[in-house]
């Protein structure tokens, strides 16, 4: 990431415009199925307004790289949720063309004017968004996430490497094939691409084997394998990460996955059989643990004070050859450690060393996921009536003026964000309020239109000691003041006078 400082002069007077450069993964989903490339993100602020810029966009297709042009989203209002800078628009743009050099022709001198709809954060020196592209002349629908650090890479198993020899690895993934340890050359084979997916093109296909005398199950995660005992439930056989480490991967990638998000779960669609039925052992197993970077085994050797939240679900059941959703919330431990790294482990059987040879799981699409929604509601600390999460449309009467900090809206996830906006609409308030996942994925709008006599100004009672009350010139109150606007201020005393903002 590079900052860049311009100074602008306008009307004689200075304003600092802060520029910022983000080079970061992105992941390019197009009516569905997702790719993952680097992207080059500018982001401009001029006070508390923003100007997003997604440098050089291209698409990918068996055929190369197609040039689609220059993003660029223009007087987007920031919004502070805490420490965390909230950015949401929807525009109708022309896309420009860019300048990269291997790029021989751009697709934007040939496109109408497309909607763009933007929802992100900047959070910790981080920027995380979606950029949603409606190219309605292409029959296409563009989904940009822009940022790494809050979901698992290589989602939809798409992209591969190899690993060693001839066998491959999906990027972002491990398995035996690159695995530690001094068995690990007796490891065996257990990872292959499938075509059999869920969604798109691929998914990944691990599959156990008889090693020796015993049974190796067929594992995959976003660690590393360690094959250090020929014995299956040896806990020197593991997944570990370990930040710290400067090894890579065939693909050039660390044996790790950055993580600075909360997500409330995990899920993946699973195909499930075993070569042969085992009362005793019938599941195959997912795991998924949240630490703060430092190493980290699954299963554990010891007692770890870096974990932040852990899932599990070790009940995954044969699926009778059909593509099933498997979930598992994530518990956190309470601990004030920052999440750095995710440990993600997938296997054949949920007990080392059993069922079959030839036992074999497909994973496709997989997520983290980051809850969007509100336990409670309340206005002027009167709770909204009969409110529930999944229920986004209400009515109450308060006869009061209401602002945006009247509004108390607690999220069911912790690590979502929300934006609170009230406006006038007639004789009542219309209060917004706005729920973003943690991720920036989800989002969940609910709207409380509030039946009110105190709309206008002649018809408010008296400010309290020392409170700034606005309305704009036909008598409305303003809930935000915007730059270069005239507002009536209305004071303590019942003085009204005009103020530039």
């Amino acid at each position: 990431m590079k900052k860049i400082f311009t100074f602008l002069m306008m009307t004689g007077m200075a304003a600092v415009a802060w520029a910022t450069d983000y080079v970061e993964p992105i992941v390019v989903s197009v009516n569905g199925v997702s790719s993952e490339q680097t992207g080059q993100i500018t982001v401009v602020e001029a006070g508390s307004v923003y100007t997003l810029t997604l440098k050089n966009f291209v698409l990918s297709s068996p055929d190369g790289p197609m040039g689609v042009g220059n993003v660029e989203l223009t007087d987007i209002k920031g919004y502070n949720d805490g420490d965390v800078v909230l950015l949401q628009t929807k525009q109708t743009i022309r896309i420009t063309e860019g300048d990269d050099p291997n790029i021989p022709f751009w697709m934007a001198s040939m496109l109408p004017p497309v909607p763009v709809e933007l929802r992100g954060k900047i959070e910790n020196g981080h920027l995380r968004c979606y950029i949603d592209i409606n190219m309605e002349s292409m029959q296409q629908v563009i989904q940009v996430a822009v940022g790494s650090g809050y979901q698992l890479r290589n989602q939809g198993f798409e992209d591969w490497h190899t690993s060693s020899g001839s066998y491959v690895e999906p990027n972002g993934w491990h398995s035996f094939e690159s695995a530690t340890g001094g068995w690990a050359g007796y490891a065996g084979h257990h990872i292959s691409k499938s075509d059999d997916a869920h969604s798109g093109d691929a998914s990944a296909r691990i599959f156990s084997t008889k090693v020796l005398w015993a049974i190796a199950n067929g594992t995959m995660t976003t660690g590393r394998m360690n094959a250090g005992s020929t014995t299956a439930a040896d806990k020197a056989n593991h997944a570990y990460l370990d930040t710290s480490s400067e090894d890579k991967d065939g693909n050039g990638d660390p044996f790790y996955t950055p993580l600075y998000g909360r997500p409330d779960s995990i899920a993946f669609w699973v195909k499930f059989k075993q070569a042969k039925a085992n009362a005793s052992h019938p599941y195959a197993t997912m795991s998924a643990i949240i630490t703060d970077g430092t190493r980290y085994q699954d299963p554990e050797d010891k007692s770890y004070n870096n974990v932040v939240a852990r899932a599990k679900n070790n009940t995954i059941a044969v699926t009778n050859g059909n593509w099933v959703r498997v979930a598992a919330p994530f518990a956190y431990t309470g601990s004030n450690l920052e999440p750095k790294a995710i440990l993600v482990t997938l296997s054949t059987n949920a007990d080392p060393g059993q069922g079959a040879g030839g036992d074999e799981l497909l994973v496709d699409d997989g997520a983290l996921i980051y809850d969007a929604a509100l336990s409670s509601l309340s206005v002027k600390g009167q709770s909204v009536p009969n409110f529930k999460k999944d229920v986004t449309s209400y009515t109450m009467t308060i006869n009061e003026e209401i602002t945006a900090d009247d509004i108390e809206a607690v999220t069911t996830s912790p690590s979502a964000h929300v934006m609170k906006e009230v406006s006038i609409e007639g004789e009542a308030y219309l209060c917004t309020v706005t729920v973003f996942g943690g991720d920036m994925e989800k989002v969940t709008v609910y709207t409380i239109n509030v039946q009110s006599t105190a709309t206008g100004i002649q018809t408010l009672t008296k400010p309290a000691e020392g409170k700034a009350v606005y309305f704009t010139l036909d008598g409305r109150r303003a809930a935000t003041l915007k730059a270069g606007q005239i507002y009536l201020h209305r004071q303590a005393d019942g003085t009204v006078s005009k103020v530039l903002r």
